[in-house]
């Protein structure tokens, strides 16, 4: 089975379950757009960007280093499923601030849950 997420070429670890994979399509607007005096909105769509919004829960230190490794670069490509297509399709991207919560500690290894990061197109 082909991963859901690819970066830079990499099968990611599969997102959580119920909520680890959130898109959220993004409208730009031109730079003239706004409201004029009688409350109608005025203004061009210049752009859609999509941010993925992504959570894993309990990965082992090898999976936090293919994510760090992945998402170190300032863009990079990904390959994601579009939801309004339902075709995959690859976007460049960059990465928010991610976050690693540690789950647990065991003879020196750390455990994950929690994990977190945004997506942004480019």
């Amino acid at each position: 089975m082909a991963a859901e997420l690819v970066i830079n070429g990499v099968d990611m670890p599969d997102p959580a379950i119920n909520g680890g994979l959130t898109y959220a399509p993004e409208k730009i607007w031109s730079k003239n757009t706004g409201r004029v005096s009688d409350g109608e909105m005025f203004g061009d769509i210049v752009a859609r960007k999509m941010t993925l919004k992504i959570k894993w829960n309990y990965l082992t230190e090898s999976q936090i280093a293919l994510i760090e490794s992945a998402i170190y670069d300032s863009f990079f490509d990904v390959k994601f499923k579009d939801p309004r297509t339902k075709q995959y399709v690859t976007k460049r991207m960059y990465a928010g601030t991610p976050t690693y919560p540690v789950y647990d500690i065991r003879d020196g290894m750390y455990r994950y849950t929690g994990v977190g990061v945004d997506l942004i197109e480019k």
